[in-house]
């Protein structure tokens, strides 16, 4: 979980950079701007003007006029945007009552450009601001922008914005952060989209097929659905922080991003996410305590367990995120909810969450040992038993969610530097691409539902196959109980299989 204090002003600035087009470059593009700065100096020198260096001319606004009267505390987005306002306001204060620097000649225009205050600039030199009091992470630092010999700002290359050198504003290594972030969203949003494909397609095919429908893949349904609402809530809160932080952010729609941000349309989002995420934990704890249930007790009422399955996996996360809801509201109601500012409120989820991870952890250890018990009283060879344990194992890992126990207990308030990026990348990685494997796993690879296809595939053969006898067309009969799964036969034995569970 970022920090309270830099992601809203990360965000922040960045839309403010996206607004005049003068995100941060990477190390290729600001090259090519200081080959094209260098062209620009050395016509100048050519032409026998002053050119003055970085540490020779400096244009500062007063000082009285640049400092905060009150800053807020960067703590939200709102924050951030009124000590933004008041800075703005201040420059422009400056641009109406400073007499010109320049009374006649050339020379480029003071202006706002809604990142920094500029005065006004000598043709052929550099102009440089401190960077902006507003931003939470730096005061020591300088913004430059060069006057041309035309009194203009100089331009970036193939582009309406003017050049500038912003780095020392810029918290450190946020350009290598940047990328990695949008390294994760990459993977993360491809193992979604495919998860999402598949158990979309699972689950018409379960629903399809009556003979499916027992408990067993009744609680693979509800798993289905969790993954399913858990990519779609993902999907959801990514277009919303998209528009929210690229395409919103003009001059001009500022109070209504803010406004977005306070409004209850926006916390339902983050709300809703919270709880399928939560649902989604703990329809893998429902897997795990029906698959113990069925290698452990010999006879159990599954009507009545799947009721209570049901309480289990969509009414337990339900009882936490109204609380948690609850308490955010009353304690820490501000922005989108999307931030954590006091993680022991953060607590009321990450805690349940933990706990379902931790007891289906439990659960497979326990699973694991019944099967080793089991492989053996077969008398199976040595090398046979370790080949099917290491394929039981490599199956429930992704059924169980086993993997998360890795991370579980390293707290985003612990997670710092690679360490985070490490956690980031196995979580969101494996939580994407695990709804793969389980529709994989739960239905494409079910032994059953091959079957059924199978059986699907013959009774059409059979109906559309026509033999020609006495110059007429008669469909070919086969019995009941043979190939179609109608006849009684048939009925008890798949009933029989559709209830069993076996680690092959």
């Amino acid at each position: 979980m970022p920090s309270a204090l830099s992601a809203p002003w990360k965000s922040f600035t960045l839309a403010l950079l996206l607004t005049t087009g003068g995100a941060p470059s990477s190390k290729v593009s600001e090259h090519q701007h200081l080959d094209h700065l260098a062209e620009k100096l050395e016509q100048t020198e050519k032409n026998g003007s002053i050119v003055s260096r970085l540490s020779e001319k400096k244009w500062e606004l007063p000082v009285p006029q640049l400092i905060p009267s009150s800053p807020k505390p960067y703590s939200s987005f709102p924050s951030l945007k009124q000590n933004w306002e008041e800075y703005r306001l201040q420059c422009l204060k400056y641009l109406q009552e400073t007499p010109p620097l320049v009374a006649e000649g050339k020379f480029c225009n003071r202006t706002f450009d809604n990142y920094v205050c500029w005065p006004d600039g000598i043709p052929g030199t550099y102009v440089n601001m401190s960077c902006p009091w507003y931003l939470p992470s730096s005061s020591s630092g300088q913004v430059y922008r060069f006057c041309t010999l035309e009194g203009t700002w100089l331009m970036e290359e193939n582009s309406t914005n003017p050049w500038r050198n912003i780095s020392a504003c810029m918290v450190p290594d946020e350009d290598s952060t940047g990328r990695r972030l949008l390294f994760l969203s990459v993977i993360y949003t491809t193992g979604y989209a495919l998860s999402f494909s598949a158990l979309v397609i699972a689950t018409g095919i379960l629903l399809w097929f009556r003979h499916l429908h027992c408990t067993r893949n009744y609680i693979h349904l509800n798993l289905f659905t969790s993954f399913i609402l858990r990519a779609v809530s993902i999907f959801i809160k990514d277009s919303m922080l998209t528009w929210m932080y690229k395409t919103a952010p003009r001059q001009q729609q500022w109070e209504s991003v803010i406004s977005y941000q306070e409004s209850l349309s926006c916390r339902l989002i983050f709300v809703m996410m919270q709880y399928c995420v939560t649902a989604n934990y703990y329809w893998l704890l429902v897997e795990g305590m029906y698959l113990y249930t069925l290698l452990a007790l010999s006879v159990f009422s599954e009507q009545r367990i799947f009721r209570l399955y049901l309480c289990v996996g969509w009414g337990v996360p339900m009882l936490f995120v109204i609380l948690w809801g609850i308490v955010k509201y009353l304690y820490e109601d501000e922005g989108c909810w999307n931030k954590n500012l006091n993680m022991n409120y953060w607590l009321i989820i990450r805690l349940p969450i933990m706990v379902a991870i931790g007891v289906n952890f439990l659960i497979f250890i326990r699973v694991i040992c019944i099967i080793i018990s089991k492989l053996q009283a077969n008398l199976l060879r040595k090398n046979d038993i370790k080949c099917r344990l290491a394929k039981s194992t490599l199956i429930l890992i992704p059924l169980l969610g086993t993997h998360e126990i890795i991370f579980a207990f390293v707290t985003d308030e612990h997670a710092k530097g690679m360490l985070r990026f490490v956690k980031l990348f196995f979580e969101l990685s494996s939580s994407s691409f695990q709804g793969l494997l389980v529709a994989i796993l739960y239905c494409f690879n079910n032994t059953e539902v091959r079957t059924e296809f199978q059986k699907s595939w013959e009774r059409w053969r059979l109906e559309h196959f026509y033999v020609q006898r006495d110059n007429s067309m008669k469909p070919l009969k086969y019995p009941a109980n043979s190939i179609s799964s109608g006849g009684t036969v048939g009925t008890t034995v798949y009933a029989a299989t559709c209830q069993a569970t076996t680690f092959n």
